[in-house]
C-alpha cells in the first residue's frame, strides 16, 4: 500500500532589499507567509524551509546586528503556527533563536494544528557561530509527525555519516537538511548531500536559498533545494530561483537490493542488520579529537607568531 508524503521545499530569496533591518525582516516574514500559502494550495503534508529562515541576513557577515535571535515560542513562531493551523500542514522552520533560554540554530516543527512538536538544535554549529553565542545541541530526536518520522540535519550536520546513520538507526522515515551552503562548491555538496540517502537507504529534503533569473555565479549561495531517492538519485531540483519545490514521495517504496545478504531486502534494515558496532569505537572516543583540536592550535599560533 502506497504512504504518498507531499513534501515542498521553499527556496526564499538570498537578499532581501530594504532601507532598514525592520524593513527586510518584515520583508523576509511576508514572503515566508507567501510561500506557506502556495504550499497549502497545492495541499502539502510538510514544507521546508532553509537555515535562518526568520533572518532576512542569509549569508555569513561579522556585523552582530545582522543577527537577533526571535523567542520561541514568540510572535514570530505565533504567526507559522496559525498558518500551520489554517492550511493544515506541518510546517520545518529554521530560526536564529531562543529556546528554554539557549541561543541556538533551531528547526522549529509544528503540526496540522499548529503545535509545536520539537524544536531540533544544530549539533554542529562552526566556530563562527558559536563566536555569536550559538550553543550546539547534544540530541539527535527523531520526531514522529503525522505522515513521516523525521530526522533533520541543519547544515554542517550534513558532514558527518554519523548524523544520519543515528537517525536511521532511531527510525526515520526521511531525512530534512535545511541549509546556507555557498562557496563550498557543486561537487561538494552533491556528493555528500546524494551520499546521505545512499548510507542509510533514507530520502533526503534539502532547502537553500535562490536569486532572480540571471543572478546567480559560482560561489554565491547554491541553491538547488531539491529532494534525492533512497538511491542517490535526484528526484526533483528547485535549480537557482526563487520559488517552492514540491514533489510526492512514496515512503512505502523502499530500495530494495541484495546488499550484504544474497536475498534481497530493504537497503535500510540490511545496513542495520550488517553492521559491526563493535569495530566503531573509535568513532566515540576523544583521544583523536583532542589530538587534531591540539593540530590545529599549533597551526594558528605559528601562524599568529
Amino acid at each position: 500500500m502506497k504512504r504518498i508524503v507531499r513534501i515542498s521545499a521553499a527556496q526564499l530569496p538570498t537578499v532581501i532589499e530594504g532601507k532598514s533591518f525592520e524593513e527586510k525582516q518584515r520583508k523576509n516574514l511576508e514572503q515566508i507567509l507567501e510561500m506557506l500559502e502556495l504550499a497549502g494550495k497545492r495541499e502539502s503534508d510538510i514544507v521546508l524551509f532553509g537555515e535562518y529562515a526568520n533572518l532576512h541576513h542569509r549569508t555569513w557577515s561579522e556585523d552582530k546586528k545582522e543577527y537577533v535571535p526571535d523567542p520561541i515560542p514568540g510572535a514570530f513562531t505565533s504567526a507559522m503556527a496559525e498558518c500551520a493551523r489554517k492550511l493544515k500542514m506541518n510546517v520545518a522552520l529554521p530560526m536564529f533563536g531562543i529556546y528554554k533560554g539557549v541561543l541556538s540554530s533551531y528547526v522549529v516543527l509544528f503540526n496540522r494544528s499548529g503545535k509545536i512538536v520539537g524544536c531540533y538544535q544544530k549539533t554542529h554549529p562552526t566556530i563562527p557561530e558559536q563566536g555569536i553565542g550559538i550553543m550546539p545541541g547534544n540530541d539527535l530526536t527523531v520526531y514522529k509527525l503525522d505522515c513521516a518520522s523525521v530526522g533533520i540535519m541543519t547544515c554542517m550536520d550534513i558532514e558527518y555519516p554519523e548524523v544520519a546513520q543515528v537517525f536511521m538507526l532511531r527510525g526515520a522515515d526521511l531525512l530534512l537538511f535545511p541549509h546556507v551552503q555557498g562557496s563550498w562548491g557543486e561537487v561538494d555538496w552533491e556528493i555528500r548531500y546524494r551520499a546521505r540517502a545512499i548510507d542509510t537507504g533514507l530520502p533526503v529534503v534539502s532547502a537553500c536559498y535562490g536569486y532572480p533569473e540571471g543572478e546567480w555565479m559560482p560561489g554565491k549561495m547554491i541553491g538547488r533545494s531539491s529532494v534525492i531517492g533512497r538511491d542517490g538519485l535526484v528526484l526533483a531540483d528547485m535549480g537557482r530561483s526563487i520559488g517552492l519545490l514540491t514533489y510526492d514521495l512514496d515512503l512505502s517504496a523502499k530500495r530494495i537490493t541484495p546488499f550484504y545478504f544474497n536475498e534481497k531486502h530493504d537497503r535500510t534494515l540490511a545496513v542495520t542488520a550488517s553492521r559491526r558496532p563493535e569495530l566503531y569505537g573509535d568513532l566515540v572516543e576523544e583521544k583523536a579529537k583532542k589530538k587534531a583540536l591540539r593540530e590545529i592550535s599549533r597551526t594558528v599560533r605559528s601562524k599568529r607568531a
